[in-house]
């Protein structure tokens, strides 16, 4: 599990969340960060903001798309934004989920399950 998130809190919310479901959590929050973990280890699931630093959901999403080895990676976006057009721009990048930032757990959860299984 990759998180990227310019929030400290945020990171730490979700990084704490994951552990304790199990999983292994990496943070980032710029380009730099992302290239460097990305060739250190291969996350089951990238978890981020629409932009983090210097680095947009767009440019992610082509980097991960670079790679055969991270190509086959799914996103989910936690944002605030409740802009329809965003959330919709963000699903067209290639996205499988736009959720609510300090979304239902639940939900969240479900999603995660699905994707990692």
């Amino acid at each position: 599990m990759l998180i990227l998130d310019e929030d400290e809190t945020i990171r730490d919310l979700y990084g704490h969340w994951f552990s304790l479901h199990g999983f292994d959590v990496a943070c980032a929050i710029g380009l730099e960060a992302v290239a460097w973990t990305l060739r250190r280890e291969r996350p089951q699931l990238i978890l981020t903001d629409l932009r983090v630093r210097d680095l947009t959901l767009h440019q992610l999403i082509a980097r991960l798309q670079c790679d055969a080895a991270t190509r086959c990676i799914p996103v989910i976006v936690i944002t605030t934004s409740c802009d329809e057009r965003t959330i919709k721009d963000a699903q067209a990048a290639g996205v499988v989920a736009v959720l609510p930032k300090l979304a239902d757990f639940g939900r969240l959860e479900v999603w995660v399950r699905a994707l990692c299984e």
